[in-house]
C-alpha cells in the first residue's frame, strides 16, 4: 500500500507538471490529484523539489534500459539502430516525462534543484551517444568533411524514417 501511496504520488505529480508547469503546480494540487492528504504526500517526499527528483530517477533507469538494449549487439549499426528504436519506444512509453523533461531544460533554476547526478547523467548520456554514432561511423564522416555533409539532408531522413509526420512509422517497430 505504501508503494502504492508513493507511486500514485509520483503519477500525479508527473502530469502536472508536465501539463501545467513545475512552478505552477503546487504541492496541495498534487495531493488531490493522487487522491492523498498533503501530509502523507511530505511522508513521502519533503518537497517539491524531492518529487521532481523521483520522477526524474525513473527516467534516468529508462534512458539507462534504452543503452542496455544497444549494447546487447556486437555490430554498430545494429546498436546505434536498436538505441533509436529502444529511445523511440520509450519517450512513446513516458511521453509526459520527456514533455516535463524539455520544460525544465529550459528552466535553469529547476534544472540546477536536480543536482549533480542529473548533470553528470545527462553528460554520460551525450558521451554513450557520441559514442554509438562514433563507433558506426555516422558522426566520422561530418567531422571529416563538415563543409560537404549533407547535415540538413541527413536530418530530413531521420525526420521522414522516424516520424509519422514523416511518412515513417514513429520510430515503432516493424
Amino acid at each position: 500500500m505504501r508503494e502504492e501511496s508513493r507511486d500514485r504520488i509520483v503519477a500525479a505529480a508527473l502530469e502536472l507538471f508536465a501539463r501545467r508547469g513545475f512552478a505552477a503546480t503546487s504541492v496541495r494540487m498534487t495531493a488531490e490529484r493522487a487522491g492523498v492528504a498533503q501530509g502523507l504526500l511530505y511522508n513521502y517526499f519533503e518537497s517539491k523539489d524531492a518529487l521532481l527528483q523521483a520522477i526524474f530517477d525513473r527516467s534516468m533507469a529508462d534512458v539507462r534500459e534504452s543503452f542496455e538494449v544497444a549494447e546487447s549487439d556486437a555490430d554498430p549499426s545494429a546498436r546505434l539502430e536498436r538505441l533509436v528504436r529502444a529511445a523511440l519506444e520509450i519517450v512513446d512509453r513516458n511521453r509526459e516525462f520527456w514533455r516535463l523533461s524539455y520544460q525544465i531544460r529550459m528552466q535553469p533554476e529547476v534544472l540546477a534543484s536536480l543536482g549533480e547526478d542529473v548533470v553528470g547523467w545527462a553528460e554520460a548520456t551525450r558521451a554513450h551517444l557520441e559514442s554509438l554514432l562514433r563507433d558506426a561511423g555516422a558522426a566520422q564522416h561530418y567531422v571529416l568533411d563538415p563543409e560537404n555533409y549533407p547535415v540538413d539532408d541527413v536530418c530530413r531522413e531521420i525526420v521522414a524514417r522516424f516520424t509519422p509526420a514523416g511518412g515513417g512509422n514513429g520510430g515503432r517497430p516493424t
